[in-house]
């Protein structure tokens, strides 16, 4: 199956880890595989550049935590997430403050930390410009650049969207930051997620540097650094393309942007492939039956645990996630199977037509691969239901 990069829990693990949580449904997220992962993307990731992961994938602090040691930095969105990356010890020069558009008390408590923040329109700037002379503070300011996303393939045409400031608006941003106590101090072009050509993520890299090289010596900038996204896929689902690991790693020359007494540092920031493998849900059977000529295994974890595998998401010709039985009585004896929530809604399907064995009230099913936007992503109060739980093993 595509989600090959997924950890695979052992019977044994699974049963303990339901005992060590108290029951299910529950996600556990291992810290070795955390570490594979972090191993895996800083050498697919332009050569010396910084690894930043983005919360928005998992903000669990257990997650984050365990992420600290192994990245340069963190990526956020929310003064929530802010707070969790700080609790984890981070220092604020290393991480950065996104989202297309901040309030004033956003801006407020970005800058009272000491935390850089993405600028995404003029309005923005002159936001950030206002609350830091108000704070009596020297804010850092990175300034994101509208990045149409690339196709899937080299021959697939580009998306628009609504993030950041086109070339043609740079000169007020810079305008209204060189007249403010906001100093611009980088570049962000994030351009899209859940790639995995070689080709067209060292294209989209290569056209960001050299995009902020031509702005840089054109006002007379200098940055201390330049972030390029990540764009590298978690293939979770059946019909998900793996990611061509080794043409990421082959080595390739990449644009400087000029920095202060040598070049800017590059930053690549990744979500799912981080975490996304290093997460699995545990849910146990509460019922099975057969309607017509479908089998049905009910299970206590549903899309208002992991949205992501309802057919709104999985569903959309993605193929199905990796999920098993925990101590299958009769493994090699397989049939469809359409694994479904306890949710009163339709929807509420996590895996279609996926060969299972038989299995029997109280059986543990593991979805694997799972580690990125799950509970955070999921209509949690959907129908009042107790949240599900999370762990770090």
């Amino acid at each position: 199956m595509a989600n090959n990069e997924a950890t695979e829990l052992t019977d044994d693990e699974a049963r303990l880890l339901v005992h060590r949580a108290g029951g299910t449904p529950v996600y556990v997220y291992s810290r070795e595989a955390l570490r594979a992962a972090a191993r895996r993307v800083r050498a697919a990731s332009v050569p010396g550049a910084a690894v930043y992961y983005s919360l928005k994938a998992n903000p669990h602090p257990g997650v984050v935590a365990a992420l600290a040691p192994l990245v340069d930095g963190f990526d956020v969105c929310s003064t929530a997430e802010m707070e969790t990356a700080l609790n984890a010890g981070t220092p604020p020069r290393d991480i950065l403050f996104t989202g297309p558009a901040k309030s004033w008390a956003e801006a407020a408590s970005a800058l009272a930390a000491g935390i850089a923040v993405t600028v995404e329109s003029p309005a923005q700037a002159r936001l950030f410009a206002e609350v830091a002379g108000r704070l009596g503070v020297t804010g850092r300011a990175v300034v994101r650049l509208n990045t149409p996303y690339p196709g899937r393939t080299p021959d697939a045409a580009p998306s628009p969207n609504q993030f950041g400031i086109p070339d043609e608006d740079f000169a007020e941003v810079v305008e209204v930051l060189r007249g403010s106590p906001m100093a611009l101090t980088g570049l962000h072009m994030f351009w899209g997620s859940q790639y995995s050509d070689a080709g067209v993520i060292r294209a989209a890299r290569i056209t960001a540097l050299e995009r902020a090289r031509k702005l840089a010596e054109r006002y007379g900038l200098a940055f201390e650094l330049v972030s390029v996204g990540g764009g590298i896929a978690m293939p979770w689902c059946d019909r998900d393309a793996p990611v061509d690991w080794d043409g990421l790693r082959a080595v390739g020359e990449y644009p400087e942007v000029p920095g202060e007494g040598g070049p800017a540092t590059v930053v690549c920031e990744y979500g799912r492939s981080l975490v996304g493998p290093a997460g699995s849900l545990l849910a146990t059977v509460l019922d099975t039956k057969t309607v017509g000529d479908r089998r049905y295994v009910l299970v206590d974890a549903g899309m208002n645990h992991m949205m992501i595998a309802s057919r709104l998401v999985a569903g959309a010709g993605r193929g199905e996630p990796s999920v098993r039985v925990v101590g299958a009585r009769n493994p090699d004896e397989l049939s469809p199977a359409y694994v479904t929530g306890p949710l009163c809604s339709q929807l509420d399907v996590l895996a279609e037509n996926v060969l299972l064995p038989a299995v029997e009230v109280g059986d543990t099913l593991v979805f694997s691969g799972v580690g990125a936007y799950g509970p955070t992503f999921s209509p949690s109060g959907f129908l009042s239901r107790d949240k599900v739980g999370e762990i770090v093993h």
